[in-house]
């Protein structure tokens, strides 16, 4: 069976444990899952259950609870001989430009989940200049979970700037980076930690990516001058979902302040020789909020910043 396969497989559906744990009527349930398929807003269902009053915030944080040690559970074997929650200390960082609507539901999944799958963990957000209240939910959050750190950026930077100061800020053994956006699960992060004692630096690729065509096709296309450019050859260049060991951290060099930051990250790892392994991850629709990856602006910073990093490309043909 394809790995693609097993990613769902050994996911329960949320949909399954909800009427468990908030004792659902199945007609209640149906109704919500019409709600859903038919609204103009991209709600997931947790958040037409909340709406509709029909669970409360922490059932949803139990069925999420609940989920994780099901797949933990699960990959028991391929985590031997250690076992889960993993004997690491995890840096988690969280990008975040205008989040106010999605930043709660990610905090949530953050602190409900890595309790059941590692020993020791942080939660990194850096705010990029959010222009809305960002910041406010932000630290409202820290103030009732201290493993919350808030960053700040006084004005927005860039996407791969804000990624850096994550980076930079993380003090685990194991340090990951995904979107603040509710887009990625961590519920893929098990089969991470599965593989990472195989390697240097484990990233995923979306095998079923929830993007509009023109996203896509301009992935495409910017994942294949990327590789002919620099010699990274990976099936998703820019998936949010990346684990490395500390040692790989502290040895980048990040200068890319807006896209190409995924590209600066693995040109160092491929071309200083790093193990990277790559694995599917589950891929889901942005419910709030614009994405700006597509913008104009992000675009042609990309495309300027691109030429820069040749160098590690030529700094590895000289050795």
């Amino acid at each position: 069976m394809p790995v693609d396969s097993l990613v769902e497989l050994e996911q329960p559906l949320f949909g399954q444990l909800i009427r468990q744990v908030a004792k659902l009527r199945a007609d209640q349930l149906e109704a919500c899952l019409r709600r859903q398929r038919h609204t103009k807003e991209r709600l997931a269902l947790g958040q037409v259950l909340l709406r509709e009053g029909l669970v409360t915030r922490e059932q949803v944080r139990e069925v999420l609870r609940r989920q994780a040690r099901w797949v933990a559970a699960t990959l028991q074997a391929d985590m031997a001989p250690d076992a889960f929650p993993a004997p690491v200390f995890l840096s988690l960082c969280l990008p975040a430009f205008n989040e106010e609507a999605n930043l709660p539901d990610t905090l949530d999944a953050a602190c409900t989940i890595l309790p059941e799958l590692v020993r020791r963990f942080e939660v990194i957000v850096v705010d990029d200049g959010s222009q809305d209240g960002t910041w406010d939910r932000l630290t409202e959050y820290a103030r009732s979970e201290p493993c919350v750190r808030p960053v700040r950026h006084p004005r927005n930077r860039g996407y791969g700037a804000a990624v850096a100061a994550g980076l930079r800020s993380a003090a685990g053994d194991l340090v990951a980076f995904t979107d603040s956006d509710g887009q990625f699960s961590l519920l893929n992060l098990p089969w991470f930690l599965c593989r990472i004692k195989d390697g240097d630096v484990v990233i995923g690729y979306r095998y079923r990516r929830a993007d509009p065509w023109h996203r896509r096709c301009n992935a495409w296309a910017w994942n294949r001058l990327v590789r002919a450019f620099l010699g990274v050859s990976v099936r998703d260049l820019d998936c949010a979902f990346k684990l490395f060991r500390r040692e790989v951290v502290d040895g980048l060099r990040l200068t890319a302040t807006g896209a190409a930051i995924n590209a600066e990250i693995l040109a160092q790892c491929v071309h200083g020789g790093r193990r990277i392994i790559e694995l599917p991850v589950a891929h889901y629709p942005r419910y709030h909020g614009s994405p700006t990856g597509a913008a104009w602006r992000v675009i042609v910073r990309a495309f300027r910043e691109l030429p820069r990093l040749g160098r590690y490309r030529l700094a590895q043909q000289d050795v």
